[in-house]
C-alpha cells in the first residue's frame, strides 16, 4: 500500500511538472527516424517509385515562445530496386522553422515544420534541393522529453533534370533544455 501511495504522488508530480519547455530562450535537440515512399518524375510523367529509410538529428533554438529555428541533418538509405540498381545513400543539411500550435503547458501538442534541404549523394555529382513540410503531434513524457509522430511531404529538384515527390512517416524524440 505504501508503494502505491508513493507511485501515485510521483505520478502527480510528473504530471504537474510537465510543461512543454517551448519557451523563448530554450533549446531543443533530438531527431527522427523515417520510412517512406517517393516517386521520380522525369519529363512530366511518372517513371519509377522507390522506398527509403532515414534518420535526421536536429537542434533548434526558441526565439519566441512556441517558435524554434534550427538545423537538421539527414542520412538516408534508398533500398535497391528489383532490377538490381545499386544501393544509394545520401546526406542532407537542412535549416528549419518549427511552430507549436497549442498552449505551451499542454502535454500533447501539434506542430508544423518547414525545411529547405540541400542533398548530396554518395555515388555521383548528383545534387538536389528539397522543400519539406512536416505536420505532427508531440507527446511530452515529462518537462524535457517529447515523443513525436509526423507526416512529411517533400518535393525535390535535381541536377539530373528530374523531380522527386514523396510522403514519409517519421517517429522521433526531442529533448528540451530549459534556460537557467
Amino acid at each position: 500500500m505504501k508503494i502505491n501511495k508513493i507511485l501515485f504522488i510521483a505520478t502527480l508530480l510528473v504530471t504537474f511538472a510537465s510543461n512543454a519547455q517551448i519557451d523563448k530562450g530554450n533549446w531543443m535537440m533530438g531527431g527522427t527516424a523515417g520510412f517512406g515512399s517517393y516517386k521520380t518524375i522525369a519529363g512530366g510523367s511518372s517513371s519509377e517509385s522507390s522506398t527509403s529509410l532515414g534518420i535526421a538529428p536536429n537542434i533548434g533554438y526558441f526565439f519566441i515562445d512556441k517558435l524554434a529555428i534550427g538545423t537538421a541533418g539527414q542520412f538516408t538509405y534508398h533500398f535497391p530496386k528489383k532490377d538490381g540498381t545499386r544501393t544509394i545513400s545520401s546526406n542532407n543539411i537542412a535549416p528549419f522553422i518549427r511552430y507549436y500550435f497549442l498552449q505551451k503547458e499542454k502535454e500533447i501538442n501539434i506542430f508544423s515544420e518547414v525545411r529547405y534541404e540541400i542533398m548530396r549523394m554518395n555515388h555521383s555529382d548528383y545534387k538536389a534541393d528539397t522543400f519539406l513540410i512536416k505536420a505532427g503531434t508531440v507527446f511530452f513524457v515529462n518537462s524535457s522529453v517529447g515523443i513525436e509522430v509526423a507526416l512529411n511531404y517533400s518535393t525535390q529538384k535535381t541536377t539530373q533534370n528530374f523531380d522527386n515527390r514523396g510522403i514519409f512517416l517519421n517517429v522521433g524524440f526531442q529533448i528540451h533544455l530549459e534556460r537557467e
